[in-house]
């Protein structure tokens, strides 16, 4: 009887404890479960979209830094206001107050760049005769041969303005389709200019499909590209295209892998900075390409590729 009297007892207090004091006890567990179990399922939801976002903000910011290393590379824009604040400090190291015979040029070029004169133009200027010199060297000393004096000077000024990965891109890409296009309409029997727009237009199309598929694959930062450069490309693909029809493939090949060979050389030289600060500072140095031209055009000796050619004979003389 004891036990069963205790035992009822037991169930009376039970039943007497207020419901209220579980609920404090586990409903703020199950909260917090709840809580934990939402932020869980909205992290894992935000989490594409916040890779998305990170990924589309890392490729805009690294095609930002590909567009300002061109800009700050590209000599044939005008330098932005922080550039001209550095040429000015440059310009302090040779202040020229008083012109004489030794300083007239340095003076002409500092009083240029003050009116307001590009110091990237006068940059270009006074170094496009040190581009002609080299490609007068190559032809009458070295002996290659080259498409002419001015389309390795325009392509070096083109890659500058492009950059030279999408400048040689751009310019295989106009060479390979102005090519495929004269094969295309040679047997087309009408007049030379009507022949020559439908050629421009396969070259059009070839341009717009290169730079859509290279902005895509992520080969050519295409938003520093304007119309102007490639128009350039494009006179130039013209020239070989031309010479194709003047000599045979392989001579096609030398002369044009030479031709682009100088064009990088000298987008090498105006991009260097040596060369823009010496210019800029002493640029005297060029009238050292008058007595360089003058013995370049006397000289009458072999070329050296002519010396590598008649090897055999003369070792036969010997």
């Amino acid at each position: 009887m004891k036990k069963v009297f205790l035992s009822f007892v037991c169930a009376a207090l039970v039943a007497m404890i207020p419901h209220g004091i579980f609920a404090q006890e586990f409903i703020p567990e199950l909260e917090s479960q709840t809580t934990i179990e939402e932020q869980i399922v909205k992290e894992a939801t935000d989490t594409p979209e916040l890779a998305t976002r990170e990924a589309e903000a890392s490729a805009a910011a690294r095609i930002q830094e590909e567009i300002e290393k061109i800009q700050k590379g590209d000599v044939t824009r005008p330098e932005p206001p922080a550039a001209r604040d550095e040429i000015t400090l440059l310009f302090e190291q040779r202040p020229v107050k008083n012109v004489n015979l030794s300083n007239f040029f340095a003076y002409g070029v500092q009083h240029a760049f003050k009116v307001g004169v590009p110091a990237n133009t006068i940059y270009l200027v006074l170094l496009l005769p040190l581009l002609a010199t080299l490609v007068a060297f190559v032809r009458h000393v070295v002996g290659l041969p080259t498409l002419g004096l001015y389309v390795p000077i325009a392509l070096s000024i083109t890659l500058v303005s492009t950059g030279v990965t999408a400048g040689l891109i751009l310019l295989s890409a106009i060479i390979i389709a102005a090519t495929i296009a004269k094969l295309i309409l040679k047997r087309v029997r009408i007049m030379q200019l009507p022949k020559v727009a439908l050629s421009m237009f396969m070259v059009s199309l070839v341009i717009f499909l290169t730079l859509m598929m290279s902005a895509q694959a992520g080969i050519l930062v295409v938003k520093q590209l304007s119309i102007f450069p490639i128009l350039l490309l494009i006179l130039l693909s013209e020239r070989v295209v031309e010479l194709q029809l003047e000599r045979t493939l392989k001579e096609t090949f030398i002369i044009t892998g030479i031709t682009v060979a100088l064009g990088t050389i000298g987008y090498l030289i105006l991009t260097n900075e040596v060369f823009q600060r010496t210019v800029l500072l002493y640029p005297e140095l060029v009238f050292l390409l008058i007595p360089a031209n003058i013995l370049i055009g006397r000289y009458f000796g072999l070329r050296l590729t002519e010396y590598y050619r008649f090897t055999p004979l003369r070792n036969a003389g010997k």
